[in-house]
């Protein structure tokens, strides 16, 4: 039994807000793309479902998607940028659509297994879990909240819990399960098991 007076890790997890290549399907990976008009919406919204509530630390990836969805969505709050919430690199595959690549051999090869392989000159989804959960496991006691991406999220998740990673038919993504954008996914952990409270809560879009 878990004792009463152990520290507890509150932590939610944000994807980012919409950008105009979200709206084109193009994979943004590390490229530094802003948020689109629609992307700044959403990100007012999830200031009114925040507020009121309060964080020990807030926590963003480096890239401006993140930072700015951050800043939108709970204004002045000191924040620390860490390049390993960064979303799944790429690498020649940057800025592509599904539709771009689906008949390159290098994109057939690599979907075989997408956990495991690495993009062209990118990364792999075990490698981006990695980072992400090197991030999770040195976090503090207390109510955090992070601002990420899609597949990082999405990747530590399936490193956490467990969750499938299979290659998912038109999906370059190996996740059948969604995250929407501004979309809040809460865990606790207490002396090191993590619990899943809830996943993908974005009722401040509807």
């Amino acid at each position: 039994m878990t004792d009463a007076l152990s520290p507890l890790l509150h932590l939610t997890l944000v994807r980012h807000a919409r950008t105009d290549w979200n709206g084109a399907g193009r994979w943004q990976g590390w490229t530094d793309t802003p948020l689109a008009e629609a992307g700044e919406a959403q990100a007012l919204s999830l200031r009114a479902r925040l507020a009121g509530r309060t964080y020990d630390e807030v926590h963003s990836s480096d890239l401006s998607r993140a930072a700015r969805t951050a800043e939108l969505a709970l204004p002045g709050a000191p924040m620390i940028l860490d390049v390993r919430l960064r979303e799944l690199l790429f690498g020649d595959f940057e800025g592509v659509t599904t539709d771009d690549v689906l008949h390159d051999p290098r994109y057939t090869e690599w979907q075989r297994d997408p956990w495991r392989l690495p993009a062209p000159g990118g990364e792999s989804l075990e490698e981006v879990a990695a980072r992400m959960r090197n991030w999770a496991e040195a976090l503090p006691s207390g109510r955090i909240i992070a601002f990420s991406h899609g597949a990082a999220i999405r990747a530590l998740l399936c490193d956490l819990f467990g969750w499938p990673a299979a290659p998912q038919p038109g999906y370059v993504l190996p996740f059948p399960y969604q995250l929407s954008h501004t979309g809040l996914t809460t865990l606790t952990c207490v002396d090191g098991r993590w619990t899943l409270l809830s996943y993908n809560d974005h009722a401040h879009l509807e």
